[in-house]
């Protein structure tokens, strides 16, 4: 399995408060790895660390240059100036978009019911949720970092993004996941990273087997 992302001995701390002290971890293809923890214990600082868009106070992280890692984060940035059209599908007219069916499958499932001409800018904030996801699936990526990605969806979306991110780990795309779904996490990860006191433990295994080998 190729490498993607080495965090060695990384420390951050916040004021007085160590989120993180001396962590070591790493992700390859084929690792989907779901994360977990007690709001504020650092899950979301992990994340950002590990893309890019944070420094840790210590040690380093090394990304595979050769590999592309896409983010979604707590909130979407875009273009406000752009359209849905642009923000999703690079502004491709229909008949070249919809000609691929798994570029069909993403947006049918998690923009059927948004006009793809409207402005970003006009979106609600669930809108924009959705936007930025499908975004994010379209890209082409070795690695997805995805903080509260079902959020906003309905039942049948998440079933459907579970099914997804099955399918394209199957074909060695690795994911690093935040979700307060434990149905989620059980469907899609084969490994558990729990964040807590400033350590990251790792669980083999779904979030079920991870509550089993916890107890």
């Amino acid at each position: 399995m190729a490498n993607i992302v080495n965090a060695e001995r990384i420390s951050l701390a916040f004021g007085t408060r160590t989120l993180l002290d001396e962590v070591s971890l790493g992700l390859s293809t084929g690792d989907v790895v779901g994360v977990v923890g007690r709001n504020g214990d650092g899950k979301t600082t992990l994340l950002r660390l590990l893309v890019g868009e944070a420094d840790p106070d210590s040690g380093q992280i090394i990304r595979n240059s050769g590999s592309s890692i896409g983010y979604l984060g707590q909130t979407e940035r875009f273009d406000e100036r752009a359209s849905v059209r642009d923000a999703v599908i690079g502004g491709q007219a229909d008949h070249v978009w919809a000609a691929q069916a798994s570029r069909r499958a993403v947006v049918h499932s998690l923009l059927a019911d948004i006009d793809l001409d409207r402005g970003v800018a006009d979106l609600s904030g669930g809108e924009r949720r959705r936007v930025g996801l499908a975004a994010v699936l379209l890209g082409d990526h070795d690695l997805l970092v995805l903080d509260e990605p079902t959020n906003h969806l309905d039942v049948e979306a998440i079933a459907w993004l579970a099914d997804h991110l099955n399918s394209r780990q199957s074909a060695g795309m690795a994911m690093l996941v935040v979700s307060h779904d434990r149905w989620f996490l059980d469907a899609v990860c084969n490994r558990v990273w729990e964040v807590h006191d400033a350590v990251v433990d790792s669980y083999e295994g779904g979030y079920a087997a991870y509550v089993l080998a916890r107890a």
